[in-house]
């Protein structure tokens, strides 16, 4: 993928790359990219996502979105990749990876230099979001090696945190630059997720030798199954919840932009909310 990295250097603007990643599935990374994504839109923002997470693809499901050509069936019948990308859903674009991903590492001469051609149509965006899949591949850690940054979404289970530390190590062996960021989703209050990003980072520090950086963190938050439920993001669906709130402080640290200020009343809410879901 380093000639994904020469083809944008030649071009006057150049997206902001981001690879959405967990050691292991169910810690929510769909749901974290997706809403990222529906954010940045609201902040004005040219975004497309590039669903990679083969044999769990389900950014469409979670925007309530049909399936449409995959960037493989583009690559094989030399039709563009913007011909395969998913206009406006939701103000997002999409772009889905295929079922057989996995035969990029058998592509032909020919194949990859289509291909390559293609990833220009990424130039037309501000960010492209990829969603990996939970765990590493040959062909995943390529595409992570291209990309700007890579966010890992943990929780604060133990096992998470082993696995996600596991694919740091291989994301590392093969991109020892490459930064790494770090949201803790499902989180029980701040406290908590600092706790697991301190872990992290001491194994990094003291094993890898390697800095990363604390995102943010998303709460455990009744809104989110309820979206799931209707498929729409939780982003949409309650702007004033607190799991809203906190993705808005991830993307000021992700775009610079300063959040609005909530307001006392959209405080009292929130924690009545919280309240009441541990009753």
């Amino acid at each position: 993928m380093d000639q994904a990295r020469r083809l944008r250097a030649k071009t006057e603007t150049a997206p902001t790359t981001i690879a959405f990643a967990s050691g292991k599935g169910g810690v929510g990374k769909t749901n974290v990219c997706v809403n990222t994504a529906i954010g940045l839109v609201e902040l004005g923002k040219r975004v497309l996502i590039v669903d990679l997470d083969i044999g769990m693809a389900n950014v469409h499901i979670l925007l309530n979105a049909s399936r449409s050509r995959t960037m493989m069936d583009s690559v094989k019948a030399r039709i563009p990749l913007a011909a395969s990308v998913q206009k406006g859903v939701h103000g997002v674009d999409i772009l889905h990876g295929g079922s057989g991903l996995d035969e990029l590492v058998q592509f032909s001469h020919a194949d990859m230099q289509f291909f390559m051609r293609e990833l220009e149509v990424l130039t037309e965006y501000d960010y492209v979001l990829f969603d990996m899949g939970a765990g590493a591949t040959d062909t995943s850690l390529q595409f992570i090696e291209g990309c700007d940054e890579m966010f890992l979404i943990l929780t604060p289970e133990p096992t998470s945190l082993m696995d996600g530390y596991a694919y740091t190590k291989l994301v590392h062996r093969q991109s020892p630059d490459l930064p790494l960021g770090v949201i803790v989703n499902r989180a029980q209050s701040g406290e908590e997720a600092l706790q697991c990003f301190e872990r992290m980072e001491v194994a990094c520090e003291q094993f890898l030798k390697k800095s990363i950086r604390f995102l943010g963190y998303l709460p455990d938050d009744a809104t989110v199954r309820r979206a799931v439920i209707a498929q729409v993001p939780f982003y949409h669906l309650d702007r004033k919840s607190d799991i809203s709130w906190r993705l808005e402080r991830i993307l000021t640290t992700l775009t610079g932009t300063p959040p609005k200020p909530r307001h006392f009343m959209d405080r009292l809410m929130g924690n009545l909310k919280r309240q009441w879901n541990r009753v």
